[in-house]
């Protein structure tokens, strides 16, 4: 298959259903942090089904059109998830049938040996009466497939974190496990699991899904700002600038400014930057 920008931005990304069940939303709390104190009543709501409250990035992997950039010919095993934008309208409900509706937004060409940037919007709400759960704005780097030309509107870049010391920070231990865990709900990319996959991509050992460390950011935000585990998330979006590992800690820092927070992850024992221009909005 010939690969050009405008046949990427013309794909017609399938529409996807999914009735959530609160088994399916307490496995995705469980799998980015949830729970981690199985005493503490301000996380047990997410975890256990009785008056469950469903996890603010849950919308991340539901209704999921699943892995539709096999079909547009580029080199899979060399993409890599670079951005992502959530707006969450509702909390994702629970066994009530949802759809979600995707397009491609843009391409952006860097040229033959530095790949491309692919940009696609999901929509996603109630199948039936179609009122708005969740807006997700993801941004694929296709690393062995520039010189495609460019295409399409690019989203507004996300700003840098604020050039001072940061207000605190809040530190997030990642299981060994949580790749193999976290692929349960759904992403079962090999390169995160298969230590062999791993390398054909280009990494010494299998790295975690990039939604993985963005579902923790989200659990982190919350949990240091608000303790009872009772603000909410409005939006989060951040850039995905290194991998990280399973087993790792993510130092979260926090800037605030009232509803708004900026953010950034660092594994500070490699000197990684793994999440950057991070910027989220209490509800």
């Amino acid at each position: 298959m010939t690969i050009s920008a405008q046949s990427i931005l013309d794909f017609p990304i399938p529409e996807a259903t999914q009735v959530v069940s609160a088994r399916d939303a307490i496995l995705y709390a469980l799998s980015v942090g949830y729970g981690t104190d199985a005493l503490d009543d301000h996380e047990l709501k997410y975890v256990y089904e009785r008056d469950l409250v469903t996890a603010p990035t849950l919308a991340n992997i539901v209704a999921h059109p699943g892995p539709w950039m096999q079909q547009t010919g580029v080199d899979w095993t060399r993409l890599v998830h670079s951005e992502h934008r959530l707006t969450i309208h509702r909390p994702v409900p629970v066994d009530v049938p949802l759809i979600s509706r995707s397009r491609v937004l843009s391409v952006v060409d860097r040229g033959v040996e530095k790949g491309m940037f692919v940009s696609f919007e999901r929509l996603i709400a109630t199948a039936n009466g179609d009122q708005p759960v969740a807006t997700i704005v993801q941004t694929n780097a296709c690393r062995s497939d520039g010189g495609c030309g460019s295409a399409g509107s690019t989203p507004e870049p996300l700003s840098k974190v604020p050039n001072r010391p940061p207000d605190f920070e809040f530190d997030v231990d990642i299981p060994q496990n949580a790749a193999l865990l976290y692929r349960l709900n759904g992403d079962l990319n090999l390169m995160h699991v298969d230590p062999q996959a791993a390398r054909k991509s280009g990494f010494a050992r299998p790295i975690l899904h990039g939604l993985c460390s963005f579902g923790y950011a989200g659990y982190a935000i919350v949990a240091a700002i608000d303790p009872s585990m009772a603000t909410g998330l409005s939006s989060i979006a951040a850039r995905f600038s290194a991998p990280i590992f399973p087993g790792e800690t993510i130092t979260l820092q926090i800037w605030c400014n009232d509803a708004e927070v900026r953010f950034r992850g660092l594994v500070a024992p490699r000197g990684a930057t793994i999440l950057d221009n991070g910027i989220a909005r209490l509800s």
